[in-house]
């Protein structure tokens, strides 16, 4: 070996201070326990802001879409700043006093940011601000954050030297050249081995990952809405949505996380296995990145341009923020790549492969996934069968780029309109306030803010568009006015609340709005498929046909009355005339051209399935609608049923039930809206009129439903509506003295001063009230005295007559059943005890066990009484004592019905004192007397005139008078 490759004695010093150096700088940068703890703090941060919260605390910093919690940004600044604190230690960790400084800047930071963040939250004054998880979470992890990063930085790490500090004394004689050798080998193989291992590339890839995981939880998508007012215009209330929240990118949004958590778990693996961790950390760095930066650019070709008024969509805060991190992480994977197959290190070859395989595949998921399941959604229609038109999560709309709609009306349905003329265009009414809407088209699968409206607590009904103009139903909740308006499509914002007047009396709106037509609530609506506006209120109701809406109407014009019950009800009109219309709370009609008009609802036993004859069904509805083709729709708690024009009645496919309203389009189609599970849905039968006959019909039905051939009484009357009932308050007070009585909402059938039939309101204070059967009325209010007690009122005529019961009321007294017979009064106090007025100030307790039905109480002018009390029909004698007339089945057979067991009867029906004094009822379709103990007298039926699915029958004197909505029937026998 030649001389000078031996080592010398000043080679081994210099390898020995260089060993001492590089064992320090690797005992610096060792991770420490307070870097982990401040990791785990930024992570539980993070969730503190992010994970959603329960909307009942007040305070809730993610997904406040009622009432937005402002301070969200200041919160996710903490776990920003931990994430900092925990790079610029590692950058700085060869320098001790630049280290320590960062350190203690640091902890002043995190304290900053933490006392910002609860400032910021305390301060808008929300109650649960204090005690919300999401910020006392923030609070405490920032307050354990700056305590460690403060004590951390107090802390200098030991070295240990590899050289004693007082080294024993050296020999006198001088090394020899083979001991200087093999101690220069030694001190060589510890240099080697205290190389340090690179960890900057992990670290950058780790916290790029955990950025991108962080950018899928803000807005990838913000609307433009030029709508909005104040300063910033469009700005002002952004619609954003979450890479979650967006339907079409579901599965982009789980391929994202897991090539970034594969990214980052590689990135901390690098610490225990530096060669595979590092060749996937290159892989999933390039995967992610590519992935990212290439579904993000086709996602953002996907947005809907800038239309000529200014509504579009454009990327959010976190498209922008993946964008940045998927180009870095491309950058880093590609470089420590291209640096491998540059020096040609072992294994460059695998690298390479794998880094392209990955890069090819990620850019084929990004241009793929987030298109897939982009196009407009075209629906799988099954002849017949529904499928849904707009799906209401909880009342909100959400379209296919993430946008919500709020749906602002009771019924849906007056929230989704077409254009008038029947040119093709979709509008949705969505509440975007407590007391403010605005109007959307709906185009492409996506909803495009146009007009606001202000209205106040009342939303107004959507009624369609046409030249470039929206008609809407505004006001008439409450007694208030209401007014049909015409309002431009090019008004920014609208108010329609109706809440002022002009100097000349008119109502105020927004310049540039037309008022078509006024009038005084209550006002509702709905469309028919004739192309007509139905409007109807208290006592009227209008059809308006929609080529003659315009300034000025006079709507004396469209009243409709197509039979009795139908002023100031629904009513629904085909285009070959058929119309439907509802009779009552219950009953609904039908006239078809050339035939007389049909009950079809109100009139069935309770407890009859649904059959083929939709008479003797017992089925409330809640919506119906007449097609184009004359079927009529019914839908309500049951199965969505069909009547086609040979009176059959279909079940529609599907069992659709829980249906809250129908409407019929022009097109031939049939719009459902029903409320499954919480949410709302609109659901779009497409041809259903021409399908309607094509549906199964429903079975027979059974004998006791049976309500195709009624019978026929005895006893011949006369039918006739009377023309108009005034509605009158009662000459008394309510403690029946001489004065004036604070009317309440209810009323009822009676005699006025003068003999005429009038609505007499009763006293807001009255608790139980009766006819007489003579025009008079009986009612029960408590006495001013102390104790207090029950005086019962009797009104005949201009005059009343007060009966005090002298027992004090007891504390389950009060509003409940009562029934009167001439000067003759009970009312049931409690569940099984009776007070019986009677004349000459007569005043009798009494007691009946079982439990009473609601208004099933009866006093009979011999002074007997007859309850239903659960199933069964009891006549009660003055002392007490009961024996049983009819009933006791749980599902009996109509009392109209022959040759059946009297315990086979049902009770259902209105039981009231007939004008002969003895027991009647009315089953919605007959009148009906029991003579006594399994003895029924049919005393009337349909044939006779007697009305079907009336609300109430009330008897003056010899004759009868059935209520139908706003109309009263009077029954005269003839003679």
């Amino acid at each position: 070996m030649p001389l000078r490759d031996l080592p010398t004695e000043s080679l081994a010093a210099a390898a020995l201070i260089r060993t001492e150096e590089l064992r320090q700088r690797r005992t610096l940068r060792r991770p420490q326990w307070q870097g982990a703890v401040l990791a785990c703090l930024a992570v539980g941060s993070t969730l503190a802001v992010l994970v959603p919260g329960s909307a009942s605390t007040g305070c809730y910093l993610w997904r406040a879409t009622s009432q937005p919690v402002s301070g969200r940004g200041p919160a996710l600044a903490l776990p920003l700043v931990l994430v900092a604190l925990l790079l610029a230690d590692r950058l700085c960790a060869d320098r001790l006093r630049l280290r320590q400084q960062v350190r203690g800047w640091g902890s002043a930071a995190i304290a900053l940011v933490t006392v910002i963040t609860w400032a910021g939250l305390a301060s808008q004054g929300r109650t649960g601000c204090s005690t919300s998880p999401a910020v006392i979470g923030i609070v405490a992890c920032g307050s354990l954050a700056a305590s460690i990063a403060a004590y951390w930085a107090t802390r200098v790490p030991v070295v240990e030297p590899v050289v004693p500090e007082q080294p024993e004394p050296a020999p006198e004689t001088p090394l020899n050249q083979s001991e200087i050798r093999a101690t220069f080998v030694q001190l060589s193989s510890v240099a080697d081995s205290a190389t340090p291992r690179p960890t900057l590339i992990p670290v950058v890839s780790g916290a790029l990952a955990a950025l991108l995981l962080l950018s899928t939880v803000l807005p990838w998508r913000e609307l433009i809405d030029p709508v909005s007012l104040g300063p910033t215009g469009g700005d002002a209330g952004l619609g954003r949505a979450q890479l979650w929240e967006i339907p079409y990118a579901v599965g982009w949004a789980a391929l994202i996380v897991a090539t970034a958590l594969a990214t980052l778990c590689a990135a901390i693996a690098t610490l225990v296995a530096p060669k595979p961790a590092a060749l996937v950390l290159r892989a999933a760095s390039v995967a992610t990145g590519a992935l990212v930066i290439a579904g993000t650019l086709a996602a953002l070709m996907q947005l809907p341009p800038r239309l000529s008024d200014g509504v579009g969509y454009r990327p959010g805060l976190g498209a922008w923020l993946a964008l940045t991190v998927g180009v870095l992480l491309l950058a880093v994977g590609g470089t420590t790549t291209a640096l491998s197959v540059r020096h040609r290190r072992p294994g460059w070859r695998l690298r390479l492969g794998v880094v392209a395989a990955a890069g090819l595949i990620a850019v084929g998921a990004g241009l793929f996934v987030p298109a897939a399941a982009a196009s407009q959604y075209r629906p799988v229609v099954v002849a017949g069968a529904p499928h849904a038109l707009l799906d209401l999560r909880g009342g909100q709309l959400v379209d296919r780029l993430g946008m919500r709609v709020a749906i602002g009306t009771s019924d849906p349905l007056d929230s989704v309109a077409g254009t008038l003329d029947g040119t093709p265009g979709q509008w949705l009414l969505g509440r975007t306030g407590s007391e403010g809407s605005t109007v959307f088209e709906y185009r492409d699968g996506v909803a495009l803010p146009r007009v606001t409206l202000s209205h106040g607590v009342t939303p107004p009904a959507l009624l369609g568009v046409t030249d470039d103009r929206m008609v809407l139903l505004a006001g008439g909740a409450g007694g208030k006015p209401w007014a049909i308006l015409s309002v431009p499509l090019t008004l920014v914002a609208a108010d329609v609340s109706l809440s002022h007047e002009n100097s000349d009396g008119t109502l105020y709106v927004t310049p540039g709005i037309d008022i078509l037509a006024t009038g005084q609530g209550p006002a509702l609506t709905h469309r028919n498929a004739n192309r007509s506006i139905v409007v109807w209120g208290s006592a009227s109701t209008w059809e308006i046909p929609a080529n003659q809406l315009h300034i000025g109407m006079d709507l004396k014009d469209f009243l409709v009355d197509p039979g009795p019950g139908a002023p100031g009800n629904a009513v629904s009109t085909g285009l070959d005339g058929t119309t439907a219309w509802r009779t009552s709370e219950t009953g609904l009609a039908v006239s078809r051209p050339g035939t007389k008009p049909q009950q079809v609802t109100g009139i069935a036993p309770a407890g009859c399935v649904l059959s083929s004859d939709v008479a003797s069904s017992s089925l409330t509805v809640d919506a119906f609608a007449i097609d184009v083709r004359g079927n009529l729709w019914l839908g309500g708690s049951s199965p969505t049923v069909v009547v086609t024009p040979d009176g059959v009645l279909r079940r529609v496919p599907g069992g659709v039930a829980g249906v809250n309203s129908i409407e019929a389009r022009p097109d031939g189609s049939v719009l459902l809206g029903v409320a499954p599970g919480g949410g709302d849905q609109v659901l779009e039968i497409s041809e259903a009129a021409a399908t309607a006959a094509s549906y199964q019909a429903a079975p027979e039905p059974t004998a006791r439903c049976d309500r195709r051939t009624p019978a026929d009484g005895s006893t011949a009357y006369r039918a006739s509506v009377l023309p108009s009932v005034p509605v009158e308050d009662p000459p008394v007070t309510a403690g029946g003295q001489p004065g004036k009585a604070a009317s309440g909402r209810s009323t009822h059938l009676a005699l006025d001063s003068q003999g005429h039939v009038a609505r007499v309101r009763l006293p807001n204070a009255a608790q139980v009230w009766a006819p007489d059967g003579q025009g008079g009325l009986w009612w029960t209010v408590p006495s001013l005295s102390k104790p207090v007690s029950e005086v019962a009122v009797h009104l005949r005529g201009g005059s009343a007559t007060v009966v005090r019961d002298p027992q004090p009321a007891s504390a389950t007294q009060g509003g409940g059943s009562g029934a009167a017979a001439g000067d003759r009064l009970v009312t049931a106090i409690g569940d099984s005890t009776y007070t019986l007025y009677g004349p000459a100030q007569q005043v009798k307790r009494l007691h009946v066990d079982g439990k009473l039905r609601e208004d099933g109480l009866v006093q009979l002018s011999s002074g007997e009484l007859a309850m239903v009390v659960e199933e069964r029909l009891l006549l009660v004698q003055r002392d007490g004592r009961t024996s049983p007339l009819l009933g006791g089945a749980t599902s009996g057979w109509p009392i109209s019905a022959s040759g059946v067991p009297a315990s086979q009867w049902t009770t259902d029906g209105q039981w009231f004192a007939g004008p002969d004094g003895k027991l009647w009822v009315y089953d919605g379709s007959h009148l009906a007397r029991v003579d006594g103990p399994s003895k029924v007298t049919l005393i009337a039926g349909p044939a006779q005139g007697v009305p079907q699915a009336a609300d109430e029958v009330t008897v003056i004197g010899t004759n009868l008078y059935f209520e139908l909505g706003n109309d009263v029937v009077r029954l005269e026998p003839t003679r």
